[in-house]
């Protein structure tokens, strides 16, 4: 958990008191960062991001909100799948808070482990760079992750950059003595950052060097041969380098949604992450990110599919999709969409994984209504 860079005095206080206890080199304890689960075919992993609870928010509408998302999609499964087929896994990819306060927090875990009894799906948590921002150590707010009982999440005092960096390996039993069939890599990228110690210049974070080590490592540990997917908050450089050759070369990448806005990474080549790079030689098949409300667009790009999750929830920003408008981007989205109402673009990612190495990925255009509410399904 090596923080050395916050934006304001309570991460640097929370950095200060995290670095008291013994730091051990992830190196040496590959084991500890690796949680399993027991993998079927058509194995449902349901993307919920930038929920962005904070001091206005309402949880009694938010928490209404998120009900009909999760019945939405439960329902959803069990019509294309079948019954049985259940959510059961929900990656939860960052800001999850802003400006948020403990009973915020606490109401916010204590709701997805009631969700996560009834439904019978577990859920893993990431950082993004706002759940950084509220009024509670930042130590505190991890350790209420790592106490819920169906929440996957791991943070040591290590000397691995950033906080939420583990694995979910999915194999054959369940159990690590048997072989892993799909891996789930999350990492960090969600901090303000500076090159320097002390700095009033931030810009957004990178997937660092060491994570991508890491990562390289827990997989070589599995299998070179086991397809992974990748969940993190911040979309890095290659996001754009996609957008900018289909739209500048004419690359011919396939690619759908909307992108309404910037994809908010560092924006300097010095800065560029080795992730993709690395994960097209190590059967990485997809990374899933948030962030950018205003972007749900989705591009394979050399071989690996990038996507930004839908925007879970109004809290804060989120685009208005109109029919009749003139925008390029947004008549771009809407013809590979098929949509021909007025919808805001808020809901939830669904991949559903396959025996082998294939997945299918659709977006949930949820909105309530009060003639009505709006969900929509597209299959990427």
């Amino acid at each position: 958990m090596n923080k050395k860079i916050f934006i304001s005095a309570i991460p640097l206080l929370s950095a200060v008191l995290s670095s008291c206890g013994n730091t051990y080199n992830y190196q040496e304890h590959l084991d500890d960062y690796v949680r399993t689960m027991k993998f079927h075919d058509q194995f449902n992993v349901l993307q919920l991001t930038d929920i962005h609870w904070n001091v206005n928010s309402s949880t009694l509408a938010s928490k209404r909100y998120l009900d009909k998302v999760l019945k939405e999609s439960k329902d959803h499964i069990v019509a294309t799948q079948g019954n049985g087929a259940k959510i059961d896994l929900i990656e939860i990819t960052g800001d999850q808070f802003m400006l948020a306060n403990t009973y915020h927090v606490r109401t916010f875990v204590n709701y997805f482990e009631e969700k996560a009894d009834e439904y019978g799906f577990r859920y893993a948590v990431i950082w993004g760079n706002h759940d950084r921002h509220g009024i509670y150590n930042a130590s505190w707010l991890a350790r209420q992750f790592e106490r819920a009982p169906h929440c996957i999440y791991f943070e040591p005092d290590d000397n691995l950059y950033g906080r939420s960096n583990f694995v979910i390996n999915l194999t054959e039993d369940g159990t690590a003595s048997t072989a892993t069939k799909w891996q789930l890599a999350n990492l960090d990228s969600g901090a303000s950052f500076s090159e320097t110690a002390v700095s009033p210049f931030r810009d957004y974070d990178y997937i660092r060097d060491d994570q991508v080590d890491w990562w390289l490592k827990e997989h070589e540990k599995v299998g070179d041969t086991v397809p992974t997917i990748a969940y993190y908050h911040i979309p890095q450089d290659d996001n754009l380098k996609a957008w900018n050759a289909i739209h500048n070369d004419n690359a011919a990448y396939k690619h759908k949604l909307f992108k309404l806005e910037g994809f908010a990474d560092n924006g300097d080549e010095r800065f560029a992450s080795k992730f993709i790079k690395e994960g097209r030689n190590h059967h990485l098949k997809a990374a899933f990110m948030g962030h950018a409300h205003n972007v749900d667009w989705t591009v394979d790009y050399e071989g690996v599919v990038l996507g930004l999750g839908v925007k879970t929830g109004t809290e804060l920003y989120y685009a208005h999709i109109d029919v009749n408008s003139e925008d390029p981007a947004m008549k771009e989205g809407l013809l590979s969409v098929g949509i021909n109402e007025n919808f805001d673009l808020i809901g939830a990612s669904l991949v559903t994984l396959r025996t082998g190495e294939d997945f299918e990925l659709e977006h949930l255009y949820y909105n309530e209504r009060a003639t009505g509410d709006f969900a929509k399904w597209v299959r990427w």
